[in-house]
């Protein structure tokens, strides 16, 4: 193995075992790794399609498109550097890459980690799209203790890496067999592109047949993902099933189907889907603990219950993951499976609970730190630790989010919650930068596209957050969240025929939203539309009434009175709103209520949330602190409230 150390752009190489950025190892798949070892020892030269095949690929038959997937990945991985790997087409590749004392690595010191998101890294981590994730839009109460991602635990390297045969699917003839063709292939890239081992296209043929069991032996594969597929012309209804090679069991199964006349993106569904299982079960077969099939089964479905796809509860998902501890106590992913379940379930829980509070923030702690000592790149044990931090501590829970970032940067929940975090903060734009980076880290993730459609709304990038929702309508028409960024993109563009429609509509209203904050919501943006002072009394009325009654969260009150003018009701609401909902809008700081943030009002209510407190520690501000025509300024303000000590409320019915 090559001792040399080499210099591509900002990152040290150290061949075939890691890359550095400041010191800071880098998340970067195995192939990856090869292929950008084999090419820095070349220091310029070509090196040749054949000869990266050869070096990386061994005796192995792969996909003709092997090498492009990789180089993709590796381009991520470098980021603003990726100009240095340069294609020579129809031969093969250069890297612009410098020797560097092999001892000098001892030497670079440990950066702390940055604000600012890491470098794009391959996508090892794609998060398939999620059916939760904006679950809670109209308040803390709609949370059900979920963690609402698909996540994709880093995988370190260890003994023994597991591989996975995906057989041609089972279909009578006919039109299903064109999909399922197709539907394979989906699955095999989705496969690569998560940097998952599959076997040749050509190899997981002969797993058909008679000497299907010796093929497989042959092939050392540890999981067989295997499915059918069968089409009346009308609808397409896909059987997945993924088995333990070793046990020759089933650990898992599911049925998807979706319309014959849309079969690409019920395609892409499953694809995700399976590429997720099948990497929740690379997971727990890959590295220094292997999980038997019992056991993988049980870590399986309590990603399943995280995720909402099937037994969507926090109760189910901890009675998986607790089984994966018990049988498997140096798995580091079931001891954070369990510090999530329980990080996320302390936002259920009213303040008055104090005991169970305590009790939960105490497990999610001390299960996080067994996860971080046993594997300290876990991103989600960094999550954990993040949503049992106290809430208003902002400073200290973005701490935890960049450190994660920085040890798991593939882990794309870290940076959407980074991206929501800032969001709530009021820095929008710095916001949009972590959400992108989620977002190209998954595409397929519509729970985290609806995020970043809001986001590039409220930025003013309407036609970007325009061309989202509509792939989002073209993908999965039917889910919450895109029934939320249809809603909320409307609200800050100003659609009111549009909201208004969706609003008619039971089955195409945000999740949660009942008839009567339905109403309310109408109502108001009715007598927006007429001018008719009456009106605009009227609404405001029944939206106080609407909200008092629990229906319509004090975050979508104060959002629609500050539309209505009525700014003291606003500030009357924002008394009894606390921003503790990852998953809501950042009402403070939509175009919708910047009426509130040009009143005098405004810096006592963020003083009392912990926000001015968090913008005078990192003197990073809040962006509507730099817009013309504010009527104070926002440094001096924040001065003068730190000088009078303890947070004070604002006062109701203080003019601006």
């Amino acid at each position: 193995m090559d001792c040399q150390a080499y210099r591509v752009g900002r990152f040290t190489l150290q061949p075939f075992r890691q890359l550095l950025d400041g010191g800071i190892p880098v998340a970067i798949g195995r192939k990856p790794l090869e292929l950008l070892s084999v090419l820095a020892r070349s220091e310029g030269a070509l090196v040749t399609k054949d000869e990266l095949m050869a070096a990386v690929w061994p005796k192995t038959i792969v996909e003709d498109n092997a090498i492009q997937v990789q180089i993709a990945a590796l381009r991520k991985t470098l980021g603003t550097d990726a100009e240095l790997l340069s294609t020579v087409h129809g031969f093969g590749y250069r890297l612009a890459a410098a020797r560097v004392p092999a001892d000098s690595i001892s030497r670079e010191p440990a950066q702390e980690p940055a604000v600012a998101p890491p470098a794009a890294a391959a996508p090892g981590h794609r998060i398939v799209p999620v059916l939760w994730a904006a679950i809670a839009l109209t308040g803390i109460a709609a949370l059900t203790g979920l963690w609402f991602f698909h996540d994709r635990p880093q995988q370190m390297a260890g003994p023994h890496e597991a591989r996975v045969a995906v057989l041609p699917f089972d279909t009578a003839g006919g039109p299903a067999q064109g999909f399922a063709d197709e539907l394979l292939d989906e699955i095999v890239r989705e496969l690569s592109d998560n940097q998952i081992q599959t076997v040749s296209r050509t190899e997981s043929r002969a797993l058909r047949g008679a000497a299907a069991d010796q093929a497989i032996n042959k092939l050392g594969a540890d999981l067989l993902l295997d499915g059918t597929v069968q089409s009346d012309g009308k609808t397409i209804n896909v059987h997945l099933f993924l088995d333990d090679v070793r046990e020759r069991v089933s650990i898992w199964s599911d049925d998807i189907q979706g319309p014959a006349d849309a079969p690409h993106s019920l395609q892409a569904q499953v694809a995700t889907q399976a590429a997720d299982v099948v990497y929740w079960g690379k997971t727990g077969r890959s590295g220094k603990v292997q999980l038997d099939a019992a056991t993988l089964a049980a870590f399986i479905a309590g990603r399943e219950s995280t995720t909402g796809v099937r037994n969507g509860s926090s109760g189910a998902a901890l009675v998986a993951y607790r089984k994966v501890v018990a049988a498997a106590p140096d798995f580091s992913w079931g001891h954070s499976g369990v510090a999530v379940t329980d990080a996320f379930e302390l936002l259920n829980l009213p303040d008055a609970a104090t005991t169970p509070k305590q009790q939960l923030r105490a497990e999610a702690q001390l299960e996080a730190k067994r996860a971080l000592a046993l594997e300290p790149h876990n991103g989600e044990a960094y999550l954990a630790l993040e949503l049992a931090w106290p809430q208003q501590d902002w400073k200290g829970r973005e701490s935890l989010l960049v450190q994660g970032a920085a040890m798991d940067p593939n882990f794309e929940p870290i940076a959407m919650m980074e991206g929501r975090l800032l969001w709530i903060v009021g820095r929008g734009h710095a916001a949009l930068t972590w959400l992108r980076q989620a977002h190209e880290i998954n595409p397929l993730h519509n729970g985290e596209s609806w995020s970043l459609a809001l986001c590039l709304a409220t930025e003013g990038r309407a036609a970007e957050s325009r061309d989202l929702v509509a792939r989002m309508k073209e993908d999965w028409p039917d889910q919450m969240s895109t029934k939320d960024a249809r809603f909320w993109t409307g609200v800050v563009a100003g659609a009111t025929d549009d909201v208004l429609a969706q609003l008619a509509d039971p089955a195409r209203r945000p999740q949660f939203m009942d008839q009567k904050s339905a109403d309310a919501w109408s109502a108001a943006l009715k007598a927006i539309a007429s001018h008719d002072p009456a009106a605009k009394a009227a609404a405001v009325t029944q939206i106080k009434q609407t909200a008092d009654s629990g229906s319509l969260s004090r975050g979508h009150a104060l959002t629609l009175l500050t539309m209505l003018g009525d700014l003291d009701g606003a500030f009357a609401q924002a008394e009894l709103f606390q921003p503790s909902n990852p998953y809501s809008p950042p009402f403070l700081f939509l175009a919708s209520t910047a009426a509130m943030r040009s009143d005098s009002r405004f810096m006592p209510l963020a003083n009392k949330l912990g926000l001015v407190a968090y913008w005078r520690a990192t003197g990073h501000w809040p962006d509507f602190c730099s817009e013309p025509g504010l009527p104070y300024d926002c440094r001096e303000k924040a001065a003068q409230i730190a000088s009078l000590g303890s947070p004070s409320k604002p006062m109701i019915g203080a003019g601006p």
